[in-house]
């Protein structure tokens, strides 16, 4: 499922809006862009703080500013909608929201529901149904300015006094070898597990595949059977799996080449036997193939990383994540990081684990705090990272630069009345 549109009448008492978000590209696996570009005061930064409020049935943001009506509409034309209720004094009465079949009236002034049996009891159905289909979803809003007033010691410290409120004081502790390489260490075991759920297939399923050479057997040979093993040894090697703490498939290449040479002095191969290693070669690359697009996206998050820093290096790490280095070689940590280079690495690092189906992200001001030659080439480096996966990416930014470089994703919002 995927953003559709969104829309937003009289917001600050002046303004209309729609966003018609492009549909992810996922036969070539590609990401969608909406890049919002404008002056300020005009509701970049609140429609993605809107939407985020609907994403997560927060509605502080609605209360906060004067609007007339909103609406966030999904690819299956399912739209969640809230809309401001003003007495005769103009002051706000209640919040209107509604999705499929059920509506709520929430109080003007505080988190929850009117005080009433009947809008509790719709606040609950109302929230049991959207998060059902919200878990179809990975929702990310960056705000930056926030971003970049984080104390990573701080950030760490919670961390650690989450673990410690759950009674885990004396285990290594998560995000001590920092809280971004724990996320890609994460990703990169989830991946393994559910590779699906990170990266679109290149190929027919694999059942399929297999179906087909039972059902054809006359087209397996030996000599191909040999030319498979043989790219699927190759592919193991060239993509440094073990360094970047990718397991490889417990298999025997050597026998496997033994029982085919045999097969291949014989008069007439067993076409049985044959068919057996078909088989199992074809399940031996399907997850080859599974763990040669994992290792593509971390060579090609670490590439661009590298491509990005002046006086210091990035490696991924099975074991960590991944490691900084000084010039001099010396480790560093995340919070030794200067302001942008933190921020770039933050945003690099949630184009790498995004997901195939669902992931949203939306970014305010990603130029904020880098050097121009670094925002010509941000925009590109997350889709660059975020291979074989369809993200829609959500932009709200005062660059010239990335807006003019992505002029067909551009929506420029402006000072139209309502």
């Amino acid at each position: 499922m995927e953003f559709k549109q969104f829309f937003v009448q009289g917001l600050f008492g002046l303004y209309n809006h729609t966003i018609d978000f492009a549909a992810s590209n996922t036969q070539n696996k590609r990401a969608s862009i909406i890049m919002l570009f404008g002056k300020n005061g005009i509701g970049k930064t609140t429609i993605l703080r809107m939407i985020e409020g609907l994403m997560k049935l927060d509605f502080n943001v609605f209360r906060e500013i004067k609007f007339n009506n909103a609406y966030l509409k999904f690819s299956n034309d399912e739209t969640i909608s809230v809309a401001s209720i003003y007495n005769k004094q103009k002051e706000l009465q209640y919040l209107r929201v509604k999705y499929k079949d059920v509506e709520v009236l929430l109080n003007p002034k505080e988190k929850g529901p009117l005080d009433t049996d009947k809008e509790r009891a719709s606040q609950v159905k109302i929230a049991e149904k959207y998060r059902t289909d919200m878990l179809k979803f990975n929702f990310e809003f960056i705000d930056t300015e926030r971003l970049m007033k984080i104390n990573l010691k701080e950030e760490e410290m919670m961390v650690r006094k989450s673990h410690q409120q759950e009674g885990k004081i004396g285990q290594k502790v998560r995000g001590e070898s920092g809280v971004l390489a724990e996320k890609v260490k994460k990703f990169i075991t989830e991946s393994q597990v559910y590779s699906a759920r990170f990266f679109a297939k290149d190929e027919p399923e694999l059942f399929e595949k297999i179906l087909s050479s039972i059902d054809n057997p006359s087209k397996i040979n030996v000599v191909e059977l040999k030319k498979r093993i043989t790219a699927i040894a190759k592919a193991e090697r060239d993509f440094q799996i073990k360094r970047l703490g990718i397991a490889t498939e417990k298999w025997d290449k050597v026998k496997l080449t033994n029982i085919l040479n045999s097969e291949q002095r014989r008069r007439e191969p067993s076409v049985h036997k044959l068919t057996v290693i078909n088989s199992y070669l074809e399940v031996l690359a399907s997850r080859n193939n599974e763990k040669t697009s994992l290792a593509e996206r971390l060579l090609i998050f670490e590439s661009i990383l590298n491509n990005f820093l002046m006086d210091k290096e990035i490696s991924v790490s099975g074991e960590k994540g991944f490691e900084i280095k000084s010039a001099n070689n010396n480790e560093l940590k995340e919070n030794q990081l200067s302001t942008g280079e933190y921020h770039l690495l933050y945003l690099t690092v949630l184009a790498l684990c995004t997901t195939v189906q669902g992931t949203v992200i939306a970014i305010d001001e990603p130029e904020m705090s880098m050097h121009i030659s670094w925002q010509n080439k941000l925009i590109n480096a997350l889709l660059q990272i975020s291979s074989k996966a369809n993200p829609q990416y959500i932009f709200a930014t005062h660059s010239p630069d990335i807006a003019a470089t992505y002029s067909n994703s551009l929506k420029t919002v402006t000072y139209g009345k309502k």
